[in-house]
């Protein structure tokens, strides 16, 4: 292909953050470590700014800082600025400590906050009746029953249980007074006459009644404690990761859980919120240096260092040519709903309604289509073109890559005047890489329009064909696809459309189908298979004869 270029692969250099059990990972693009300071050092530019205009992966930001360039990140989403906070000042494990002592030193009905919430879950043992804190509950969610528990006892018995009529009666209980503790969690979200309020009430529901009052239990002893500013960030640290471990989005037979939707999933986990706290200490802790870190318009030294501008880019745009920006380096995040919602609810939680802010709007779309996704990128990747200087180098990481997604960036970056000059994949489940360079001078408005050419059959055919044997071996189809779609955007042959997405993938999947092609495991369907030049074959029955 004309747009090859070499694969970056991830390093593990940041082990701890990387695992699945990682704070909030289930919801931030996958190995990706090393990927963006990489590129970087291979620019051989000294000290400069680099613009991340998605924020969506707090460790990419932060080993370029250490790379020893400014990064200036742009992030609407105020749960991603403060996991960005905590990458570049990452928690020590004493003043996570300390944080869980207070806040469970806190009185409660007249007893430590802590026996107060592990109360919440208690059940008896089966083989020794002794009463015990459950791990956690089990759910039905289509019937909304209690199912089961989780428990490890002392005498040696535990595991999984079926639920006792006692746990039974004591959800129920939590059930019949739960309006007034789902109330209160509300009003932190969209206070009073909210037109955003029927959207948040919607989001709660997928948090069980218990985990309401033993949420909106904590957030108050938070707001009264006073803590210096590090105790009060190891604490919000702390019930964020508690807040994400106590809603329905675990399912029990999954280890590694992605959720993208907000769904209930067949049998879900209520987990133990006293015991996600403790646990936040572990999965917070680290004993990375921290970097500088600041908020626009104050600039990190330039040692090195994050700034974080408060919302979209769209916002920062105006401002953003003042800023001698030498390349956009980022992972674009996929459509994320579960994500995007939940951040709206755990801000208003753990900062006040106010946090929010305009961020609070997504609360209102229910799904994501790769479309949307493709238009609301077209519209970023415009202000980027215009905003920063032509020649500008783009590289993007597409984690967990899939044809749609694929498609949505390179339609919306052709479309904006990025033209793209590197494309880099691996195994079909591995981040794609591409790289792209500004060809805007200016606003688009003022820009000679190029005509766009709607690709032939003949000439897509060609295409998978020319690329099919400079691989010269069989290729998945999504990275066919990858690699058809940059050909074509060198081609000028990439227009936009309201359905382009679709038609796009339309006419890869009946290219394919023309005898000059094989899926050699003769699958159900295009995306599946692994494609090769049927005279290939031929030639190998040849041999073989």
């Amino acid at each position: 292909m004309a747009v090859d270029m070499q694969y970056i692969p991830p390093t593990r250099t940041e082990t701890v953050k990387t695992e699945a059990a990682g704070p909030l990972n289930r919801f931030l693009p996958p190995s990706v470590d090393g990927i963006g300071r990489t590129f970087v050092a291979s620019l051989n530019l000294p000290s400069t700014w680099i613009l991340d205009p998605f924020g969506s992966s707090p460790h990419m930001a932060v080993e370029m800082a250490r790379g020893g360039h400014r990064v200036l990140v742009a992030a609407g989403n105020p749960v991603s600025r403060f996991l960005i906070d905590l990458a570049a000042h990452p928690p020590k494990l004493s003043d996570l400590q300390a944080a869980l002592a207070d806040l469970a030193a806190t009185r409660k009905e007249g007893k430590r906050l802590e026996t107060h919430l592990q109360s919440l879950y208690m059940t008896k043992c089966e083989n020794c009746s002794r009463d015990l804190s459950a791990d956690t509950f089990l759910w039905n969610g289509k019937t909304g029953m209690l199912t089961g528990r989780i428990y490890n006892c002392i005498c040696g018995s535990g595991g999984e249980h079926p639920a006792s009529p006692e746990d039974v009666e004591n959800a129920a209980r939590w059930a019949r007074s739960d309006g007034l503790h789902r109330s209160r969690a509300i009003e932190r979200v969209a206070p009073g006459q909210d037109p955003d309020r029927p959207f948040a009430e919607e989001a709660l529901n997928f948090y069980p009644p218990r985990a309401v009052y033993a949420l909106g239990t904590i957030i108050n002893r938070l707001d009264g404690l006073s803590n210096s500013d590090e105790r009060r960030r190891c604490m919000s640290a702390l019930v964020l990761y508690a807040a994400d471990c106590a809603n329905a989005l675990w399912p029990h037979t999954s280890e590694r859980p992605r959720p993208r939707q907000l769904t209930f999933p067949g049998i879900y986990r209520e987990n133990n919120i006293w015991q996600a706290l403790e646990l936040g200490v572990k999965v917070w802790a680290s004993d990375e240096t921290s970097i500088p870190l600041t908020l626009w318009p104050q600039e990190p030294p330039e040692s090195g260092g994050i700034c974080i501008f408060e919302g979209p880019l769209r916002s920062l745009a105006a401002d953003l040519q003042e800023i001698p920006v030498k390349a956009v380096v980022a992972a674009i995040p996929r459509p994320n709903q579960a994500f995007w919602t939940l951040s709206a609810l755990w801000a208003g939680w753990l900062w006040g309604h106010a946090s929010v802010g305009p961020f609070k709007s997504v609360l209102r779309r229910q799904r994501y289509d790769w479309q949307w996704h493709a238009q609301a990128l077209k519209a970023l990747f415009l202000n980027l073109a215009e905003t920063t200087a032509p020649g500008t180098p783009f590289f993007t990481v597409l984690a967990e890559p899939e044809p749609s997604f694929i498609s949505a960036a390179l339609l919306a970056a052709h479309n904006t005047g990025w033209k793209i000059t590197g494309l880099a994949m691996h195994g079909e489940q591995d981040p794609i890489q591409m790289l792209w360079k500004n060809t805007v001078s200016g606003s688009q408005n003022d820009q000679p329009q190029k005509k766009q050419l709607v690709p032939t059959a003949g000439t897509m055919r060609k295409t998978i064909r020319e690329i099919l044997e400079k691989h010269k071996e069989p290729m998945a189809y999504i990275q066919i696809l990858a690699a058809t779609l940059a050909e074509l955007a060198q081609k000028e042959m990439l227009p936009w459309s309201n359905d382009a997405i679709s038609t796009l993938e339309k006419n890869m999947h009946i290219t394919l189908e023309n005898p000059e092609f094989v899926d050699l495991e003769a699958r159900a369907t295009p995306e599946t298979g692994n494609w090769a030049l049927r005279k290939w074959e031929e030639q190998k029955t040849l041999k073989g004869l």
